[in-house]
């Protein structure tokens, strides 16, 4: 069957199902999207794309691949969708001790990691618009995306060049590949953390991940940079910055707490003593997987029902080329990543 013979329901509309409604579009495949409105966790993600992995100063997976493709695919749906969303951005690391410190120095000149590493210098080490008792670093290539922003400019681009059925999936409705009278090619599940509800999916190994960050005012933090220890904080302009984020495992709701407020506030202290005022507090939960790498595939005894899911705390990083090889592997039957092939689980509880 070709892409424009096919027909696809991608059901939810966060960042994972726009993804892979705008790849299988562009290469002529017919979509019709379903939107719940519930992206709880794409809307309060805060869209953060840092290629380095702080906690053990090492490259985010695949990252030499996806930054060069989502830089790509960023700037011409900018370009497609008339709207502002992508941005560079410095991230400041402020190193926790010395040996991160020290670490970064032997990276900084490796052919793997200087394209994402500035070389520390005395600027570094005497940084001062925050505590730095163990000096910093500055990180290449990192960016922010825009979060409402693209979700909205892309879900308008998908409407006007697919369906856009505002509803939640009726599983019940669900009759092999029809639903509601139509008959699709396959069905793409991109729920986000509801898929832990989903009757064909329930099986992988989901956790439900609650973050919460706060909009602060704040008269005194740099404004032309991204700094991180212990939380992020990311100017968003007029002296506006977001702050976060928690991680619980305990409490899936979307309810924001006091905890959380808390936490976040005592991270920042140990960045500045400044008063900060809170504007907003927001939470939402993402769906991660046991092995922290995506949920993409085919279900192991329904050719016909896909997911692509639990991209995590990366991905505005992940999804742009993973949806394009996901949309290669329906339309041209193209091998997926066998890290985020959900027969790796499959295969593991056959033995």
């Amino acid at each position: 069957m070709t892409a424009k013979q096919s027909h696809f329901l991608v059901v939810g509309a966060g960042l994972a199902g726009l993804c892979v409604s705008i790849q299988l579009i562009r290469k002529g495949a017919k979509v019709t999207l379903l939107d719940s409105g519930q992206n709880n966790s794409s809307a309060v993600a805060a869209g953060m794309i840092n290629p380095l992995v702080f906690r053990r100063t090492t490259k985010s997976w695949r990252v030499d691949e996806f930054l060069p493709y989502l830089t790509t695919f960023y700037r011409e749906l900018e370009c497609l969708t008339n709207r502002s969303f992508f941005h560079p951005v410095a991230i400041r690391r402020l190193f926790a001790h010395v040996q991160e410190q020290e670490t970064w120095m032997k990276k900084q000149d490796d052919d793997g990691y200087k394209a994402y590493m500035y070389r520390l210098n005395e600027d570094d080490a005497l940084y001062a618009a925050v505590s730095n008792e163990y000096g910093s670093g500055r990180v290449k290539e990192a960016s922010f995306i825009q979060v409402s922003t693209f979700l909205g400019a892309t879900k308008a681009w998908v409407a006007d060049h697919a369906r856009v059925v505002e509803e939640t999936l009726d599983y019940s409705n669900l009759n092999g590949a029809y639903y509601k009278g139509v008959e699709y090619t396959g069905i793409v599940f991109c729920e986000g953390y509801q898929a832990k509800t989903n009757p064909w999916f329930s099986y992988l190994p989901m956790d439900q991940t609650k973050g919460e960050t706060l909009q602060i005012r704040a008269q005194n933090l740099p404004e032309n940079e991204s700094l991180n220890r212990k939380c992020f904080v990311l100017p968003l302009g007029n002296k506006t910055f977001r702050v976060g984020a928690t991680y619980g495992w305990k409490d899936p709701s979307l309810h924001t707490t006091e905890a959380a407020r808390a936490e976040l506030l005592e991270k920042l202290a140990s960045l500045t003593e400044e008063d900060v005022e809170v504007l907003n507090q927001i939470a939402g939960v993402r769906p991660t997987s046991i092995d922290r790498r995506p949920f993409i595939g085919t279900h192991p005894e329904l050719n016909k029902y896909h997911i692509f899911n639990a991209l995590g705390a990366k991905g505005y990083m992940l999804a742009p080329l993973l949806s394009e090889e996901f949309a290669d592997y329906l339309l041209d039957e193209k091998s997926l990543d066998r890290e985020v092939d959900i027969a790796r689980f499959t295969q593991r509880s056959s033995h």
